[in-house]
């Protein structure tokens, strides 16, 4: 079986990727999801494509919009100058315009910068530039924790809205009024959870997410009653996949450097799996499943991701349609365009998977390049076994029966 099988044959495209790669030979993990609730009802069912012969039907799926909410870091420490001479609050914003540039319209995107509840401490920090490190006058008088670390404080700096003209210039004056403002403490769990709860409250439609871009570890909340520890950003994650309301995603954007502050790797890689965007089975074994960015490329790894993220967050996400026989997720098969079959990936890399909520599923790699085309349609076939993609051997594979209708 090719990596993905099709009829009239899709041309592969390498993805562009940084950061470490995951150990390629590990069990890959079961996504099938136990249907339950309600779904949008189905188009009529189109003539059976041959398939199999025990093919009941054909349903177009329906693209879901894209709902991003962006919570960026604007921590003293994002100050600090790359090898390029760039700081990298420079380098992520022109990344973060450059995406913003290459967007579609229909996106829903909104800003919510962090930390908050502070005035920025310039009078007292800054980054000393003989160790190109941050650094407080002695005996300054840090700020209180109490608004920095209390999430029902937070608010979004842009509220979400469609990429038009005017959103996308929202967007920018937004993150460059704090160009010279130095900011203190990482409160990754208030502003995370702020993030999330923004997000289920949103009434825009869309397939939901936030992308966290953070230079830090969690500090500065240890009196507050969340302590610094990164159990509770991974807490914060797992509420956007809870179930008690919308899906939300995170995906962890985070720069990785061990000679001055910046985040660690151990810390950012388990809030990406608890907000079910790990980039690929096994992640965990080597704290590779967020996106990670060094200082010495950091221009480069932080386009890299954005062309990676984009390919997930934005646009190649799609309903499952509410046919009344869907009763078995092991009987569901893929088709772009009518004519090529696109195997099931729970690798994540090229292909399709469910999403966590079990009514939605994403397509990854040559698939979701294939979708850009906005004459391109996709289609959920019922009836035949599903064809899972060939490093994904079958018996790793634990389909289970849906819990019921």
């Amino acid at each position: 079986m090719s990596r993905l099988n099709t009829v009239l044959g899709i041309v592969l495209l390498s993805v562009a990727a940084c950061g470490s790669e995951p150990d390629a030979e590990v069990p890959v993990e079961d996504r099938t999801p136990q249907f339950a609730g309600s779904r949008k009802e189905p188009r009529e069912p189109k003539p059976a494509p041959p398939i199999c012969a025990e093919a009941r039907g054909s349903y177009l799926a329906e693209r879901e919009p894209s709902n991003v909410l962006f919570l960026y870091d604007r921590s003293g420490s994002m100050h600090i100058q790359l090898p390029s001479k760039a700081t990298r609050w420079d380098a992520t914003k022109k990344g973060f315009f450059d995406l913003l540039g290459k967007l579609p319209r229909t996106t829903a995107a909104g800003l919510m910068l962090f930390p908050q509840g502070d005035a920025p401490v310039n009078a007292w920090c800054g980054i000393d530039a003989s160790v190109n490190d941050v650094r407080c006058k002695s005996s300054w008088p840090e700020p209180s924790q109490a608004a920095r670390c209390d999430a029902s404080k937070y608010v979004t700096s842009v509220s979400s809205d469609h990429l038009e003209v005017e959103q996308i210039e929202r967007l920018r004056e937004s993150v460059s009024a704090s160009d010279t403002e130095f900011y203190w403490g990482t409160p990754l769990a208030s502003a995370l959870g702020a993030a999330i709860a923004a997000q289920r409250a949103s009434t825009l439609p869309g397939a939901k997410s936030v992308i966290l871009l953070t230079d830090g570890n969690p500090t500065s909340c240890g009196e507050s009653g969340i302590t610094n520890d990164v159990s509770h950003v991974v807490d914060a994650a797992k509420v956007g996949l809870d179930g008690a309301g919308p899906l939300v995603r995170t995906f962890v954007i985070g720069l990785v450097d061990s000679s001055r502050q910046a985040a660690k790797a151990s810390n950012l890689s388990p809030v990406a799996v608890a907000g079910g965007t790990k980039r690929a089975p096994g992640c965990e074994k080597n704290d590779s499943c967020f996106y990670k960015l060094t200082d010495e490329s950091f221009a480069d790894d932080l386009s890299a991701v954005f062309d990676e993220v984009s390919r997930q967050a934005f646009d190649c996400t799609f309903n499952l349609p509410a046919a009344t026989d869907l009763t078995d997720p092991s009987l569901i098969n893929v088709q772009l365009a009518g004519s090529g079959t696109v195997a099931r990936d729970p690798g994540r890399k090229n292909g399709w998977d469910y999403l966590e909520n079990g009514t939605q599923i994403q397509l990854y790699g040559e698939a979701c390049s294939a979708m850009k085309d906005e004459a391109a349609s996709l289609s959920v076939v019922l009836g035949c076994k599903t064809i899972v993609e060939e490093s994904a051997p079958e018996a790793d594979i634990d389909v289970r029966a849906p819990a019921g209708p």
